[in-house]
């Protein structure tokens, strides 16, 4: 394998032996050009940003059915990566691609990621490359373990990561950890019926952020706040400057109206209350970090929305 490229490890249950492939005591040879005809994709959508989940796409690209059990993936800057969720064997015809649902692995900041491509390279150029299970024909009825107990043969396949998840979470993942290391961001109260909402009689809200420092940390000072798909600075832009100044006290507060009123924003909410913070650790500016709210938080954010929105 080359050089800083991703391993990922995938189960598929299957018949076979071919070309870079180890075979379990129980496995039969896979028909020839199987190995050579998978090719699999990491994606993640909006939904697992926040626990760092991520999906890979195994496509089928032989003219033989196999049956995917699951898999697992071993990344540069990243530890091992474990299931999510039960694993189900499934039928991966010619042709057809399926998801292995896993979630990535403890990032290591003292590692770096794989290379973040762009354009047509990153459609192209593998930055990982899988290790797949077979076993021949469709898949059982029941249900087998993510590492491929019924037997199988493990075949490596490249890998793409098209929208660079990995370097992205990787470096997420660090900039939040630098940050937390010399202050604690949360959430502590939001309000609804606080601010009148530009051009209208609608109210907005306000959301408070404590801004606790670590002691014996680094000096983090926030710089600007963003809003998100939901919510906009009621003064029309991010939030930086004197806006800021309270984190000197501890906090910082923020008056807020609805960036949109179409009802499905909240139907369809992914990451509108995830607070997009951008700040600067011992005077060096970090990739922004996403302060989350709790439950109870959300909702009120949703009824902030409604209200100031006047929906009936």
């Amino acid at each position: 394998m080359r050089a800083g490229r991703a391993a990922v490890v995938v189960a598929l249950a299957a018949a076979g032996l071919v070309g870079c492939t180890t075979a379990g005591d129980d496995a039969e040879p896979l028909p020839s050009g199987v190995a050579q005809g998978l090719t699999a994709e990491l994606r993640q959508d909006r939904t697992q940003y926040a626990d760092h989940r991520a999906k890979l796409h195994v496509v089928n690209g032989s003219d033989e059915t196999v049956t995917l059990l699951g898999g697992a993936l071993d990344a540069p800057g990243y530890g091992p990566s474990s299931p999510d969720g039960p694993v189900r064997a499934r039928t991966l015809a010619p042709g057809a691609g399926r998801d292995v649902r896993l979630r990535l692995g403890e990032v290591d900041c003292d590692a770096a990621p794989p290379a973040a491509l762009a354009g047509a390279d990153a459609q192209t150029t593998p930055v990982a490359t899988a290790t797949v299970l077979l076993a021949a024909g469709a898949a059982p009825s029941s249900t087998t373990g993510a590492d491929g107990g019924d037997g199988g043969t493990a075949v490596e396949v490249q890998v793409t990561d098209p929208l660079a998840r990995l370097a992205a979470v990787h470096r997420e993942a660090c900039a939040e950890r630098l940050v937390a290391s010399g202050v604690t961001l949360r959430v502590t109260d939001v309000r609804g019926a606080q601010v009148p909402a530009p051009g209208g009689d609608a109210p907005g809200g306000r959301i408070t952020l404590a801004v606790d420092p670590v002691a014996g940390g680094p000096d983090v000072r926030l710089v600007e706040i963003s809003g998100t798909t939901l919510l906009s600075p009621a003064a029309g832009h991010a939030w930086t400057g004197d806006d800021l100044a309270g984190q000197a006290d501890g906090q910082v507060v923020l008056d807020v109206v609805p960036a949109r009123c179409d009802p499905h924003v909240v139907a369809e909410d992914k990451r509108g209350t995830f607070l997009p913070v951008h700040a600067e650790v011992d005077g060096a500016r970090q990739p922004e970090v996403y302060v989350p709210m709790t439950d109870q938080q959300r909702a009120a954010v949703y009824d902030l929305v409604h209200d100031a929105c006047g929906w009936g």
